[in-house]
């Protein structure tokens, strides 16, 4: 009898699998943390690939031929490495990188001290810090071309307002700035230490914001005045902030142009001519591509050098 029932239990279950056969398990693709990060990563490096990189290995390729800007349609005459060997006997680079060193050298040192004493002070003051810190940003929010044009209007030796200003006090008109060999190269870096102290600022202020109040407390009952707080606790504490600083600014006044293309074009002479306008200059002022090639890939060498120089110095404090 028992047998009898299993049996049909066996054969009601085969009609009911024939009626309503059972539907595959969809097998669901999923992806563990690694392998996920380089599935969102991939798509990004492949665009920076391809706008970055492509662009750099054929500018590198061009850099070994001899052309002009003008004879795009005509074969390239092959050059070798002369476009390099040549850089290291061009006496108008060699006056361009010295002035780009003394221009990156004064302007981040000014930068970098005025800000930290900008942001001390708003770091003390609690009532209008909010309302200081909108007017202290003001700058940075304009490009540099109409900054360039505002302070050019300003120092004008007729009609600027800083002449107006002397002319009341019983000088003779304004100095000629952008005229004069000696304070071309100060005047910018009077124009870029106005536009990018207040990145400075507030870099270093955000820095100064992170600090336990308990340190300042420990420190003021021992008897520390501002000066020990600020050179004993705050700078060492804002370290990484001041490295940031120093990358960025290092790199961003490294490859000036437009400031120096608006205000004195290079001039006068040669006492403001940087890098970056002597290598557009020599592309398309004087058509020479393929050397221009290799001034440009001197200034990403450059500055590659630079980053990684202060990168090294993040990732011993901690912060990469």
């Amino acid at each position: 009898m028992t047998r009898l029932l299993a049996q049909a239990e066996a054969a009601s279950g085969e009609g009911v699998e024939r009626a309503f056969p059972q539907t595959p398990r969809r097998t669901r693709w999923r992806l563990d943390g690694a392998s996920l990060a380089y599935a969102m990563v991939i798509p990004a490096v492949a665009i920076v690939a391809l706008l970055i990189l492509l662009p750099l290995v054929y500018s590198i390729f061009l850099s070994l031929f001899d052309w002009r800007l003008l004879d795009m349609n005509r074969a390239k005459a092959w050059a070798g490495l002369d476009n390099y060997g040549r850089l290291f006997t061009d006496g108008a680079l060699r006056v361009a990188l010295l002035n780009t060193v003394f221009f990156v050298i004064g302007s981040v040192t000014v930068e970098l001290v005025l800000g930290f004493i900008v942001a001390t002070a708003l770091f003390n003051i609690n009532e209008g810090r909010k309302l200081a810190n909108a007017i202290i940003l003001l700058p940075m929010i304009i490009t540099p071309v109409i900054t360039a044009l505002l302070w050019r209007y300003l120092l004008d030796p007729q009609f600027g307002l800083v002449a107006q200003l002397m002319t009341l006090f019983g000088a003779n008109g304004g100095v000629d700035v952008w005229g004069s060999s000696t304070l071309a190269l100060p005047g910018l870096m009077l124009v870029d230490v106005w536009q990018w102290t207040p990145f400075v600022i507030l870099v270093l202020h955000a820095g100064m914001l992170s600090i336990s109040i308990e340190q300042f407390e420990a420190a003021t009952i021992d008897g520390a005045g501002q000066l020990r707080i600020a050179w004993s606790i705050v700078l060492p504490a804002i370290m990484p902030q001041v490295l940031l600083v120093l990358l960025f600014r290092t790199m961003d006044t490294y490859r000036l142009f437009d400031t120096v293309f608006v205000l004195t074009r290079g001039g006068p002479r040669d006492a403001t001519e940087t890098i970056g306008l002597y290598t557009y200059r020599t592309g398309f002022s004087y058509t020479q591509m393929g050397y221009a090639m290799a001034l440009s890939i001197l200034i990403l060498a450059t500055v590659a050098i630079i980053s990684s120089f202060y990168i090294r110095l993040l990732r011993r404090e901690g912060m990469l």
